[in-house]
């Protein structure tokens, strides 16, 4: 009896296992092909927010700052929510040259989700990141590219237990749609701005796949 009472807790701590050790770093095949003046997905995940900005703030947040990007202008926001169970590559948005790739430390990381939200998240209901201490706070990786549209700009936040991001990118680099930039071993937030001349294909609650989903299009 003792044995089996002790094959649920085996059996959960093996899946955690697997999922931290192996599940993690799959290297899913991804045929990006994304079509004049369209924007791939960063990352794969669910949205969190889609929001304008309009200036230097949104909501009382400094955007600049939450992008670690002072260039950054007027356009759109997206935020994508990677979990534990998505693949943790991170994929370059659009074709341009790379101009800044640049790492902010945190005093201390706090997590993105507060146990009620994160419970909420495993069913399906992702909350507004935006506002959040960890959003706002937490250490942060971002990477600039140039288009023909404006500067598109990616920055991967950590989730709470430190960002343990590699990027793939360097400044100078001549970035190419869908190709890897970064891995996000430990998941958390990206946040990908776009110039206004873009249009946001994704909505609130939407799953997006990494270099395969159009998130926005260039406006005609």
């Amino acid at each position: 009896m003792r044995v089996r009472s002790l094959l649920p807790l085996v059996a959960a701590g093996a899946a955690l296992w697997y999922v931290r050790s192996v599940y993690r770093f799959r290297d899913p095949v991804r045929l990006p092909q994304a079509g004049s003046g369209e924007v791939l997905s960063p990352a794969d995940g669910t949205v969190s927010f889609v929001r304008r900005v309009q200036g230097t703030g949104l909501d009382g947040v400094d955007v600049a700052g939450l992008l670690n990007a002072p260039d950054a202008a007027d356009g759109w926001l997206i935020g994508v929510l990677v979990g534990p169970l998505d693949a943790h590559y991170v994929y370059q948005p659009v074709a341009g040259t790379v101009t800044r790739v640049a790492h902010r430390p945190a005093v201390m990381n706090v997590p993105l989700l507060g146990a009620g939200a994160a419970a909420g998240a495993l069913a399906g209901r992702i909350p507004d990141l935006l506002g959040g201490r960890g959003t706002l706070e937490n250490e942060r990786l971002s990477s600039v590219t140039v288009t023909p549209f404006g500067n598109v700009t990616v920055t991967l936040v950590a989730p709470g237990a430190g960002l343990r991001a590699t990027s793939y990118q360097q400044g100078g680099d001549e970035g190419r749609a869908g190709f890897k930039a970064a891995f996000l071993a430990e998941g958390g937030l990206v946040l990908l701005h776009l110039p206004g001349a873009f249009t946001p294909a994704v909505g609130v609650g939407d799953r997006v796949l990494g270099a395969q989903t159009v998130a926005a299009r260039a406006d005609n």
